[in-house]
């Protein structure tokens, strides 16, 4: 059946369920979902699903009904990412899922680049590609400066995209830096089966949920797609999860982040999850998330113990070559430095990283 512009959908191709997720914010999300109106290409049947909270009202593109998409909104009172985004994902009834955070944006040619994907490897699961950097206003930011502000430092993959076996992941759990990485929801698509099969425990993780996302996929077996083009656009303002915010008591004292509590539990629910799919082997790329990430809150969090510093860099450290080796490398000394001065390790972390005036004006 043609859409009303006279286009129609690709047989070929598996169709994409999109899940836009909008949080108690309204500046960014109209050009998130003019992104996804802009596609271009041939491509398959496409549906559309916004999950907004309950004090937002969503005006829907109309290019999404001139090309015969439909496009449901759904309110949600869930707390949490996965939660929050099980409720789009119960709407779908497509091959692939899609999401796409608020804030953020989308090159033209993604869905049609990632439909492609799926149906040249009927046995990949998972498609992640790489990002380039936006400010507040939508103007590029240099990736150097960018992925710094967010303290990844990493360098981005170039070349052909590159599918990657379950097996490969075992053989080689320090490649993934190399391959690509699991940063960002809205690099992602998932075959919407992946995650029905384990949607019990995406309603149970509150945060990371682009990890769950990767460990839903890896721990069914299914291979991975990494795709170095940068295909999402990551907008970077004050209010990003990556960088987060510093939380003060009582004179300026730091506390701990609301982030750790939410970080943390969603490890142990990742843990959970690929324990019951019998994917054990994954047990040591999630005591590497547990140890970075309790590691980075505590420089966070300008933790003084100078004993604790130095634990959670020698937990790290057993898990040096998983996932990130220069990440892990990087963030090891940084507690080492926090072993010696704590004090002057947290300012270096919360010391500003200006990207341009329209960044600076958002803060």
């Amino acid at each position: 059946m043609r859409a009303p512009d006279g286009t129609r959908p690709d047989p070929w191709l598996p169709s994409l369920g999109v899940v836009v997720t909008v949080f108690h914010r309204t500046r960014f999300y109209p050009a998130a979902l003019a992104s996804i109106a802009a596609q271009t290409g041939p491509l398959p049947r496409v549906e559309v699903v916004v999950v907004r909270s309950p004090d937002l009202e969503i005006e829907v593109p109309v290019g999404f009904k001139t090309r015969g998409w439909s496009c449901e909104v759904v309110r949600s009172d869930s707390i949490g990412e996965g939660s929050f985004f099980d409720a789009g994902l119960r709407r779908l009834t497509t091959d692939v899922v899609v999401p796409l955070d608020d804030d953020d944006l989308w090159e033209p040619g993604r869905l049609r680049a990632i439909a492609e994907t799926f149906r040249a490897h009927p046995r990949a699961g998972y498609f992640h590609n790489g990002q380039s950097f936006v400010d507040v206003a939508g103007a590029p930011v240099d990736p150097l400066l960018a992925q710094r502000h967010l303290r990844r430092f990493s360098g981005a993959p170039r070349g052909r995209p590159t599918v990657v076996s379950a097996e490969e992941l075992r053989r080689h759990p320090s490649r993934l830096a190399r391959w690509g990485s699991v940063f960002n929801n809205s690099s992602v698509a998932i075959r919407r089966d992946e995650l029905e099969q384990c949607s019990h425990h995406l309603r149970g993780t509150a945060w990371l949920l682009d990890a769950f996302l990767f460990y839903a996929a890896a721990s069914g077996g299914s291979d991975l797609v990494f795709d170095p083009a940068p295909w999402t656009r990551y907008r970077i303002h004050s209010w990003n999860k990556s960088r987060g915010s510093r939380t003060l008591g009582l004179f300026g004292t730091a506390e701990p982040t609301r982030s750790r509590e939410g970080r943390l539990a969603s490890v142990a629910a990742l843990r959970t999850l690929v324990d019951q799919r019998g994917a054990e082997w994954l047990d040591p790329w999630l005591e590497r998330e547990r140890a970075y990430l309790d590691l980075l809150e505590g420089l966070r969090e300008g933790d003084i113990s100078r004993l604790r510093s130095l634990r959670r860099a020698l937990r790290l450290g057993r898990y040096v070559r998983y996932i990130d080796p220069l990440m892990n490398v990087l963030l090891s000394l940084t507690a080492l430095g926090q072993t010696a001065l704590p004090q002057a390790a947290s300012r270096a972390y919360w010391v500003e990283r200006p990207l341009g005036s329209s960044a600076a004006d958002d803060k």
